[in-house]
């Protein structure tokens, strides 16, 4: 008997497969690569800590300092954010820094209102770890709304940027090479950034899709779409420079502004693990009414990660919080196994400015107007294998990021993406939607790049393969919409893009 359910159960499994056939854009990626020539797909394959090369490193053998050892008191009426700050600091003596560890226990933060005032790491190498964030683990509260002030921010002291030189040709997206006028302040393994602002080159970026005077942001002198797209340098010969990630963008050299590369000022190497983050928002007298004022919007924040280069959150929870987890200027940042739970709030986990952050396989249980998301200016963002709730929006929150991947994932809508209108339109080229699972409690119409309203979902020509929801759902302005309504192989982009480069096996034929 057992024989004959393992044998129907693999038909089951052969069937299913059978059904599903390969996207043909994913056939022409690989056909693409194979040819050394631009694919229309992004390679999404760089995101994550170390471009997802490495395995986030097991915290066994590092040096560990206790909480408890610098004064904090787990279970009782007091606040603890001046103990926790004293054991950050003491680990950031060495340049070694350490697990800043908190035994089990609920432990208080945020005696008062003032916004200024939070727990810093400003030092690579600073692990906060917990023991788990279940029952019986380890929670941070935050006590008293804090407007605006991320309760536990990681960013280095020092984020000026100098400029080190020019480029000086065209370059194409999914490339590797630029040409710059001096290679002298440049090294092999040095991080920089690709930095451009300017009206001309948003007008050839969007070309020929007609931009809106209301956007105001990318008109005149000082306007324009920001480019701030972060790379490794691999290779110096001559004026030439190899990238170790590809440009997401094609660059072409404008008369009025220059394409700079400049200096990235950065901390590594840090990471959250197994903590259970609450806050007081869930006594707070009124329900979420989205931009109702500050207080629903900001008042209790409990995360920030700014300027912080291989770093990481796992196998955390955030419950009852008006904004979970933002990361700014993050570069190979991964945000795994993490769950968004309790009294619904304003924004989960949102990336900006930065270039390949992962955010795969995490719940987000319509905890938050805005599910999981980026904006201005963030590049080669994923977030792949999550799920949404039922009308719960992605968040694209304007400010033109291109290049993001929202693969394999359940529920989520489109409407209600954020941002002023002067920063539309929301997202720039190459949005992918891949296997996407779109769950309403109605029918949906999406043109996305209507100039006669204000939309809430202005994307340029996104890229929509294996596209499947519950209601029906209308598009119009798209760049590729490829078998809707049916699920395709590869299940996961992201997945098959990364094993194709790390080992150049296609797993799906």
């Amino acid at each position: 008997m057992k024989k004959i359910i393992v044998i129907l159960l693999l038909l089951a499994f052969v069937t299913t497969l059978s059904a599903q056939k390969v996207a043909q854009s994913w056939i022409d990626f690989v056909s693409a690569k194979q040819a050394g020539t631009p694919p229309l797909l992004p390679d999404f394959s760089y995101a994550g800590y170390h471009f997802s090369e490495k395995k986030i490193p097991a915290s066994s053998g590092k040096k560990i300092f206790n909480v408890v050892d610098y004064g904090a008191k787990p279970n009782d009426e007091g606040y603890d954010d001046d103990a926790i700050q004293k054991t950050i600091s003491a680990a950031e003596k060495g340049d070694d820094g350490g697990i800043v560890f908190f035994p089990p226990g609920k432990y208080l933060i945020a005696a008062d209102g003032d916004s200024t005032k939070q727990i810093l790491i400003s030092k690579s190498n600073i692990i906060l770890k917990g023991s788990g964030s279940g029952a019986g683990g380890t929670e941070i509260y935050q006590d008293k709304m804090r407007v605006n002030g991320r309760q536990i921010l990681f960013k280095p002291a020092n984020t000026n940027v100098k400029k080190l030189t020019t480029i000086t040709k065209d370059a194409d997206r999914e490339s590797f090479w630029v040409e710059v006028a001096d290679v002298a302040a440049l090294k092999v393994g040095q991080d920089v950034v690709i930095r451009h602002r300017s009206e001309e080159f948003t007008k050839i970026y969007f070309a020929p899709l007609s931009l809106k005077q209301e956007w105001s942001r990318l008109f005149g002198a000082n306007g324009g779409m920001l480019i701030n797209e972060i790379h490794t340098i691999e290779k110096i010969d001559g004026n030439n420079v190899k990238f170790k990630n590809p440009l997401h963008f094609d660059l072409r050299i404008v008369k009025n502004a220059a394409f700079e590369l400049t200096s990235y000022s950065f901390i590594e190497e840090c990471g959250i693990e197994d903590i259970l983050f609450t806050s007081n928002w869930k006594n707070y007298d009124e329900d979420f009414i989205h931009h109702k004022n500050a207080i629903h919007d900001y008042a209790w924040e409990a995360v920030g990660m700014e300027y912080v280069k291989n770093s990481w959150v796992r196998n955390c929870e955030f419950r009852d919080w008006n904004e979970g987890l933002f990361v700014r200027a993050g570069y190979q940042v991964s945000i795994l196994n993490v769950n968004f739970k309790g009294k619904k709030g304003h924004a989960s986990v949102h990336a900006r400015t930065g270039y390949g952050v992962l955010i795969k396989h995490c719940n987000f249980n319509n905890a938050q107007h805005h599910g999981a998301g980026t904006g201005y200016s963030a590049v080669g963002t994923v977030i792949t294998q999550c799920t949404l709730g039922t009308d719960q929006n992605i968040d694209i929150h304007s400010g033109q990021p291109f290049a993001t991947l929202y693969d394999d994932i359940q529920g989520g809508v489109f409407y209600n993406l954020g941002g002023p209108e002067p920063g539309h339109p929301h997202h720039g080229k190459h949005l992918v939607l891949w296997n996407f699972q779109h769950q309403s409690a109605k029918e949906q119409y999406y043109n996305f790049w209507d100039l006669s309203k204000r939309r809430n979902y202005t994307i340029a020509q996104p890229i929509i393969v294996g596209f499947q929801s519950d209601r029906k759902v209308t598009f119009e302005h798209v760049g590729l919409n490829q078998a809707q309504g049916k699920a395709i192989l590869p299940k996961s982009l992201f997945e098959a893009q990364l094993t194709l480069r790390l080992t150049g096996k296609n797993i799906v034929k």
